[in-house]
């Protein structure tokens, strides 16, 4: 995730950004489609945008679509040079535990703001932070995971199956322990799933608001 003004913006509302500075204009079933995701989240992407003080409209009609401000341009005070190391580390973390290496796609992004600075950080980072994980490393593009991020994403209830049991509950986030990668979810009360023993997962259309307590608030966890 990045920052604007203080707020935090997620990687999906900072590549619609990218693609509106590139295009100027784009539709938000165009968006969906491009980014998998239905049209409502596509829209609650654009309002979060707006809040966050970037010049974006939207437009009804034949000529409507979405619009961002024609003189609207990144600057190296988009990021602090705080902010750039801890996406860097943060990137060559995810890199290391991972089988999906998009890590230079977002680097080649960044260095469009501050090509310099943001050679040396990664240059830093590959040499002075190592994540050392024996276990095989994680692939997000797998079925399971593409379904909790559709849950994640778009607010909605997963059924999983662990062993025998099926459970609906609310997606929070991803937990990464050393025994392996978790989902911290709620069903009549928290649960902390090893994603390993998830055998099959299934979205719902279901809504839930997020309104749960954090995995970092939280002290005592039901494990499945």
């Amino acid at each position: 995730m990045e920052k604007i003004g203080g707020s935090v913006i997620r990687n999906r509302q900072f590549e619609i950004l990218l693609y509106l500075l590139k295009v100027k204009k784009v539709t938000h079933k165009e968006l969906s489609e491009m980014f998998e995701v239905s049209v409502k989240t596509i829209q609650r992407d654009v309002d979060k945008l707006s809040m966050m003080g970037v010049p974006v409209t939207c437009k009804q009609g034949n000529q409507g679509g979405i619009y961002i401000e024609e003189s609207y341009k990144l600057t190296e005070s988009f990021f602090t040079n705080e902010d750039l190391q801890t996406i860097t580390i943060a990137l060559s973390m995810y890199d290391s535990i991972s089988s999906n290496r998009n890590k230079d796609q977002v680097m080649k992004k960044l260095a469009l703001i501050s090509p310099e600075l943001v050679d040396l950080l990664e240059t830093d980072a590959n040499d002075y932070f190592v994540v050392d994980f024996t276990g095989e490393k994680i692939d997000m593009t797998e079925s399971v995971y593409k379904k909790i991020n559709h849950c994640l994403d778009e607010e909605v209830l997963l059924a999983v199956t662990c062993g025998d049991e099926q459970i609906l509950v609310a997606p929070i986030s991803y937990v990464l322990r050393s025994e392996g990668l978790y989902l911290y979810a709620y069903d009549v009360d928290y649960l902390l799933i090893d994603i390993s023993t998830i055998k099959e997962a299934q979205c719902t259309e279901i809504e839930f608001e997020r309104t749960f307590i954090s995995y970092k608030e939280h002290t005592q966890f039901i494990f499945k």
